[in-house]
């Protein structure tokens, strides 16, 4: 027996079955010493159990839902629990205070033996059911853009050139100043490995093929992706999280040809002249390099690289650049449109966009590569 100048408790043998009997006022501030005793009671109890109830004069949604998990954990141990006396106002309490759902599954053990090969499995089943919805993302995009170009009065001008400006020109003194330095490092690594073979000459070889080939697209797209992808992600989440898209449509305006289109075209019109840039600051970059290693002077440099610049190089890395810009763009919007409706969300889902972003690139660079050697080009 548990006595308390406001709420009693106690167990009663009984034949058919034992019976915990409650009177007084069960809420809130008695939980601390109910949880503590009860358990110790509890013990002493077997068989089928009565919650007997007659005796409560106040119960609240705390105390109705300690009764609840207490009855739910004893039945998840095989036993039978009832309860008995109540009225129609704690039975009412008693049902909305039902927790909806099974609080012993946590408890109780992954039904795989290889809990690293379930979890491989469930992010499978994520990247796939992702992977979906972004070509059916891709799907909506194809149907819009084919729209514009059968009544090109549907494009929003001012939106696309604003964004090729965000995203564009914005980007230009971050992408010179990392492509030089790129360059620069090539030429210079380049040069000082060949000059023990008495090939240093042959630096510009290696910058032209890698810079025009490889590095100068790669690392673009790179910093695009991630500062104008985290940015769609996250000025549509922020819409999304406000309820902007929903007023949009509730509007009968199409958010796709508001907030997607002129974004992903920008990023297609912008990219290719960001690459472009890209290959003269790398090329200058190296310029310096070779200079400063090899005592190569400007006019040197220049008459080697027009030597042996092959066209289609620069041509492999400038094709490359609209598909980059696609999937960065449509990664970027449809990770926007993913966010739920908190902060957390916004931060978390433009997080997901970069890293997608970026590995769409290197994967997408990767079947290039694979592509253009296939085709000798």
């Amino acid at each position: 027996m548990a006595d308390d100048p406001i709420l009693n408790f106690c167990l009663k043998k009984k034949s058919a079955g034992d019976s915990l009997v409650f009177s007084g006022e069960l809420t809130a501030q008695r939980l601390d010493r109910l949880e503590k005793e009860l358990p110790g009671i509890l013990r002493n109890s077997s068989g089928p159990l009565v919650f007997s109830l007659e005796g409560l004069t106040r119960l609240d949604t705390a105390g109705a839902l300690f009764l609840n998990r207490t009855a739910n954990k004893l039945r998840a141990e095989g036993r039978t629990c009832s309860w008995q006396g109540l009225d129609a106002n704690f039975s009412r309490l008693l049902e909305l205070a039902e927790p909806q759902w099974d609080e012993t599954e946590k408890d109780k053990p992954s039904p795989s033996s290889f809990a690293a090969v379930e979890r491989l499995g469930e992010a499978v089943c994520e990247a796939g059911a992702t992977l979906v919805s972004l070509l059916s993302f891709f799907g909506v995009f194809l149907c819009r853009a084919a729209g514009v170009v059968c009544n090109p009065r549907r494009l929003r001008a001012t939106s696309l050139v604003f964004h090729v400006e965000q995203s564009g020109v914005g980007a230009v003194p971050i992408v010179a100043l990392l492509t030089f330095l790129i360059g620069l490092v090539v030429a210079y690594m380049g040069a000082r490995q060949l000059q023990m073979f008495g090939a240093q000459i042959f630096a510009v070889n290696l910058l032209e093929v890698t810079v025009l080939r490889e590095m100068a697209v790669l690392i673009t797209s790179i910093v695009v992706a991630g500062r104008s992808g985290s940015a769609f992600t996250a000025q549509i989440g922020a819409m999304q999280a406000n309820e902007e898209i929903a007023a949009l449509i509730s509007m009968g305006l199409d958010p796709h040809d508001l907030l997607v289109l002129p974004r992903v075209l920008a990023l297609i019109l912008s990219l290719p002249l960001l690459v472009f840039l890209a290959d003269i600051m790398a090329l200058a970059g190296g310029a310096v390099a070779v200079w400063y290693t090899l005592d190569i002077d400007i006019n040197t440099f220049i008459s080697q690289l027009y030597s042996v610049a092959k066209m289609k190089n620069f041509l492999a890395g400038m094709l490359k650049t609209p598909f980059f810009a696609l999937a960065i763009g449509l990664i970027g919007c449809f990770n926007g449109f993913k966010v739920s409706g908190s902060a957390e969300s916004v931060g978390f889902m433009t997080t997901r966009a970069v890293v997608q972003s970026i590995f769409s690139v290197i994967l997408l660079n990767a079947v290039f590569a694979i592509f253009f050697t296939a085709i000798r080009m």
